[in-house]
């Protein structure tokens, strides 16, 4: 049964050390006047762990907040597209100390929403403000009627693993972010017994299976873009050539057997997305000629991100150059029900 939002928050408070009421108070989100301070926050909180897409994010963030025309449309959208519109700040005086968004998510008719932005300013931690947002943001998805509720944390938080942990979320999947600047090289010839070709439409049915394996399904509702657009076929050729989106593959074989393959795709304003398919007992030395072939070729552009499940490949991806960025934990709120 799904909770109504003041019967879930007295549930859920239940749970929670209450917070100290000279500590400020909690409110929902007002993107009319919060979005730079709370920009400011995040930008504060993960200084020392933004990457470049986080650090984009909070300027645009800190953009739309002053950006009279985003103002104007983005009330009316909330809950339609996959922004941080929606959420709880927890204000101390007149100062935003605490912030928790709550993102939707809409796939093949399932209502998913994503916590994100959880951070309290240093002088405000260990009072229990992150774990009151959470909560809230918990109920406000209830409300919503969510079909699932997800977040994820860097791995090398264990702190707000446990909060999470004790609030009903359970580790799905762990992945690490892959990074390689750009090389300056062209490509060379990989002698024999491997070889590497652009892949051919024959050899999608073994990649497809490798990359539902390495990218599940349980996790397509985030992709940026879905790994089946690297599919044969007129209909992907023409969607790609719409979207500006260039697409190069290549597959690598040791005597002639297919080894694995991998996929770079272009889009203005968003670089190249890596997406890499291999069998379940990878060949380490393949993967890295394969991995050093696509740097090669592709130095021209702009550098090249990669995610992939955490502790697989790692040695391969290194000794291609490749240097990781960060491992996140992916956590699901757990359901005998079937919805949150």
């Amino acid at each position: 049964m799904i909770l109504k939002y003041n019967t879930a928050m007295t549930a859920l408070f239940a749970q929670s050390q209450p917070v100290d009421a000279s500590d400020g108070r909690m409110r929902p989100l007002n993107i009319l006047r919060d979005l730079p301070a709370v920009a400011d926050l995040i930008e504060l909180c993960f200084a020392s762990t933004l990457d470049p897409a986080g650090r984009s994010s909070v300027e645009e963030m800190r953009r739309n907040g002053q950006d009279s025309g985003f103002l104007r449309w983005a009330p009316l959208v909330i809950e339609s597209v996959s922004l941080p519109l929606s959420g709880f700040v927890w204000e101390h005086g007149e100062k935003i100390v605490g912030n928790v968004s709550l993102i939707p998510f809409f796939r093949n008719g399932q209502k998913t929403y994503f916590i994100a932005n959880v951070a309290t300013h240093p002088s405000f931690r260990q009072r229990g403000i992150a774990r009151a947002l959470t909560l809230a943001a918990i109920s406000r998805a209830r409300e919503k009627n969510a079909d699932s509720l997800w977040l994820h944390v860097r791995a090398d938080n264990p702190t707000a693993i446990r909060l999470y942990a004790s609030l009903g979320f359970v580790e799905k999947a762990r992945r690490t972010e892959w990074y390689a600047a750009p090389y300056g090289a062209s490509a060379w010839q990989v002698d024999p017994p491997y070889s590497i070709e652009p892949r051919p439409a024959k050899d999608w049915q073994k990649q497809s299976q490798w990359l539902e394996a390495a990218y599940p399904s349980s996790l397509h509702w985030y992709a940026r873009s879905k790994w089946n657009l690297l599919a044969p076929g007129v209909w992907n050729w023409l969607y790609r050539a719409l979207m500006d989106v260039q697409l190069r593959q290549w597959s690598i074989y040791h005597a002639r057997r297919l080894q694995g393959v991998l996929s770079a795709a272009y889009t203005p304003g968003q670089g190249e997305q890596l997406w890499l398919a291999v069998p379940p007992q990878p060949s380490e030395e393949a993967l890295t000629r394969l991995l050093l072939h696509a740097r090669k070729a592709l130095a021209v552009r702009h550098s090249l991100t990669l995610e992939f499940p955490a502790d697989r490949c790692d040695s391969a991806l290194s000794a291609a150059g490749f240097i990781p960025q960060r491992t996140l934990v992916w956590m699901q709120l757990q359901s005998d029900k079937g919805r949150i």
